[in-house]
């Protein structure tokens, strides 16, 4: 994927200013560190709530400049506790990570996941968008790489629910264990940087 998305960079002749995660995955390792060996000016960012390594710590109600574009920062905690969603207002646009999916949402049995927290974030502040606004979460299995809000609202099954009942079905889900877990956390802790980890310059 990195070398995918340097050929791109290159191929479009653009200046990549920062690499941006949504929360520390538990199911990948983040190419951010690679990136930013390949683009040297390029900035890591990350929560500060996630007591991760990265060269900008986001807090909610920041925003983020790049050109002539402003991402506004928001906290969506649940799927993991310092998941954030960033929001382009200019273009009627957030990228949501794992806190809503298409038609669906990240899991919360585990990386301090809560379902309340979840139910009540994307509630406030992704589906209290303006409908056209559209949603680009972290990926998707089945190939579906965009919805909006009110297809959201009125087709996400789990997000339909009362809060009562998607706590219980988050309770009910019985999905495995992310295989690269163990792997993956540490090092998206550090820009999924290996020398980091080991304290290596």
């Amino acid at each position: 994927m990195v070398d995918r998305d340097a050929s791109i960079i290159k191929d479009l002749e653009l200046s990549l200013k920062y690499a941006m995660n949504t929360h520390v995955h538990a199911d990948h390792v983040t190419g951010t560190g690679l990136l930013k060996k390949l683009f040297p000016a390029c900035k890591s960012v990350l929560a500060k709530a996630s007591r991760g390594m990265a060269d900008v710590l986001l807090c909610p109600g920041d925003q983020v400049n790049f050109g002539d574009f402003r991402l506004e920062v928001r906290a969506t905690p649940g799927h993991t506790n310092s998941c954030l969603t960033y929001i382009l207002h200019k273009h009627k646009m957030a990228f949501s990570g794992d806190a809503i999916l298409v038609r669906g949402c990240g899991r919360t049995d585990f990386q301090q996941g809560d379902a309340g927290q979840l139910y009540d974030s994307v509630h406030e502040q992704i589906l209290s968008l303006p409908e056209d606004y559209l949603l680009y979460p972290g990926h998707d299995y089945t190939g579906q790489t965009v919805t909006t809000v009110g297809e959201e609202r009125k087709h996400n099954p789990r997000l339909k629910k009362s809060r009562e009942d998607f706590i219980e079905t988050m309770k009910n889900l019985y999905l495995p264990h992310p295989t690269q877990i163990d792997k993956a956390l540490p090092l998206n802790m550090v820009c999924g940087l290996q020398e980091l980890l080991n304290g290596e310059k």
